[in-house]
């Protein structure tokens, strides 16, 4: 696991404990229906935050016209016999 594999986990788990904190704090003051309305935005919050950093870590897109990514020659290109 890479250092920033391991800082990523460990703000995840940051993330976590203070939605659980929050959520006791709402259990305790609103009941029963604020704490399902509570789960329910933090769970809307944790997919869209899911999905953005997943689209974030994904590779980039190799560039048009481009056959491979070992060399920077594309199909296009003159061939020159030796």
């Amino acid at each position: 696991m890479t250092a920033s594999r391991r800082l990523g986990a460990l703000l995840c788990v940051a993330v976590l404990g203070v939605l659980f904190a929050g959520g006791l704090v709402v259990a305790a003051l609103g009941g029963l229906p604020a704490v399902l309305a509570y789960a329910a935005g933090a769970l809307i919050l944790l997919g869209v935050a899911m999905v953005r950093g997943r689209h974030l870590l994904a590779p980039a897109a190799p560039p048009p016209g481009r056959t491979c990514t070992c060399c920077t020659a594309s199909q296009h290109d003159p061939v020159r016999v030796v």
